[in-house]
């Protein structure tokens, strides 16, 4: 498996890990191999992929499997099955997945997305056992296109390289409550995320709902569509009474990490604009990350960092790479609001 595919050590230590998994309900290698053109759609329907993705998934899980791509969706799936709900743990923690983007074979490389379609019926199952609205789950489902989409505008090709992220959508790690998504979490720095200096800190002491380890809900905006004030407003106002009604806890503070926040887009975007209208939603803590990478991939599809190559059709494509050309950088940047 790991030579045939040309599978890296984290990818190949991750299957170690999953081998001894049981099999999701239904879905052995057998079955995964044995899904027609017709069934197939059938079981991408959900996922909202674009025309393009789902034609050509459906055709080649209607094709000739070989055993180890079989394997290796049955695997992928299994891990989704013993992961529903891992994420709700009080203090969630992230776990990585195999990307597989670079990989040659078809079946393989797309191997996450075909294990995420046959887990669509467990999870919205374990969904509506917690009650949670079937609406909001076909909804956050929508997200599984989207990351496909991104993928095929950086690679040129199907695939999903953010199976990690998808992967905790299935942890049921975040809900999408219209323009918005929230990820129930806790405050703490990871990753780019940052939180209060020690200065901030003093000064916040005795704010229960800003101390580290409080719970929080942590701010993401799926791509597909303007941040307009009204449908912020209207995410922004289900969020608290959502995961308080069905999660039985009750979410404070929301916070937000993004190149979205940096106040350097204020010199290039006009002051109406949607972008700096939900800035100002948001209290900023003094420390930042690079944002580079993120501004490079969200807002201009590319998988590096390449201010020659980047395109410049929008406004916001100029601003991005004319920023990195003359030596600058973007900053992700940390905010916080109180919830209603």
């Amino acid at each position: 498996m790991v030579r045939r595919f040309g599978l890296d050590a984290q990818a190949a230590e991750w299957l170690e890990e999953a081998a001894g998994l049981p099999v999701l309900p239904g879905w052995g290698a057998g079955e995964v191999a044995s899904v027609g053109e017709r069934g197939a759609r059938e079981l991408l329907a959900p996922l909202g992929l674009s025309g393009a993705d789902e034609a050509e998934l459906a055709g080649l899980w209607a094709g000739e499997w070989p055993r180890e791509a079989a394997w290796l969706v049955e695997r992928m799936a299994a891990r989704v099955g013993a992961d529903l709900g891992a994420a709700l743990e009080p203090e969630p923690v992230w776990v990585g997945w195999p990307g597989l983007a670079e990989v040659g074979d078809d079946r393989a490389r797309c191997a996450a997305l075909f294990a995420f379609a046959v887990s669509v019926r467990a999870f919205g199952e374990y969904q509506r056992g917690r009650g949670v609205p079937g609406e909001v789950v076909a909804a956050t489902l929508l997200d599984v296109g989207r990351q496909a989409a991104a993928n095929r505008r950086m690679f040129g090709r199907v695939g999903l390289e953010t199976a990690a992220w998808v992967a905790l959508l299935f942890r049921s790690g975040f809900y999408e409550l219209g323009r918005l998504q929230f990820e129930p979490n806790v405050l703490r720095e990871m990753g780019a995320v940052r939180w209060l200096s020690e200065g901030e800190r003093r000064e916040a002491a005795g704010v229960a709902e800003l101390a580290e380890g409080a719970r929080v809900l942590r701010v993401h905006i799926p791509p597909g569509g303007p941040l307009g004030a009204g449908e912020v407003a209207e995410s922004l106002g289900r969020a608290r009474s959502f995961f308080a009604g069905w999660l039985g806890v009750d979410f404070p503070v929301a916070t937000c990490s993004s190149w979205l926040l940096d106040p350097q887009l204020a010199e290039y975007l006009p002051e109406g604009s949607n972008i700096l209208g939900f800035q100002r939603l948001f209290r900023l803590v003094e420390r930042g990350a690079p944002g580079d990478a993120d501004v490079f991939r969200f807002v201009l599809g590319m998988p590096e960092v390449d201010p020659v190559r980047a395109p410049r059709g929008s406004r916001l494509e100029r601003a991005a790479a004319d920023h990195v050309a003359a030596g600058r950088e973007w900053r992700v940047r940390t905010g916080w609001l109180r919830l209603r």
